[in-house]
């Protein structure tokens, strides 16, 4: 997609690019799909992410979900039986629902950092499952998070 990628010594480095839209085959990766369809709403062009019909099967439909929670960030985004297919989108702030699954909420919260306003994700606990330290390294990086309490 652009992004400059490389590994050394067990350690993978990462620099910004401008980012291009392509199709990816994510049938090996299915959990990669929440966190590709938001990085596709801000590759220029088209982005598909195909052949990977069991990402429905997966703590929730994420498919269905990531086109339901990034339309609502104002993403153009078309649900396939077996993908996505996102445009470049400007998001916006919005409330969210996680959903329970901890990627769709991780991913949600990095869109949210890059939305213009504020977004709030109902469920965001979900992260915890797999990545404790998530709202941690957001902040880290950068990002401006708060917990609420219900």
């Amino acid at each position: 997609m652009g992004a400059y990628v490389t590994m050394e010594e067990g350690e993978i480095r990462v620099r910004a690019n401008e980012l291009t839209g392509c199709e990816l085959d994510l049938n090996a990766t299915p959990d990669a799909l929440p966190m590709m369809a938001v990085v596709g709403c801000f590759a220029r062009g088209q982005t598909r992410l195909v052949n990977v019909p069991q990402a429905r099967l997966k703590e929730t439909d994420r498919i269905a979900v990531m086109c339901q929670e990034l339309t609502r960030m104002g993403a153009r985004i078309t649900e396939l039986r077996d993908g996505l297919v996102i445009e470049e989108s400007r998001l916006r702030g919005a409330a969210l629902d996680g959903h329970g699954d901890h990627r769709v909420v991780m991913a949600l919260a990095v869109a949210g950092t890059m939305a213009e306003g504020d977004t709030t994700i109902d469920g965001s606990e979900a992260a915890s499952v797999t990545y404790p330290g998530f709202v941690d390294a957001l902040e880290s990086l950068s990002g401006k998070v708060a917990v609420c309490a219900e």
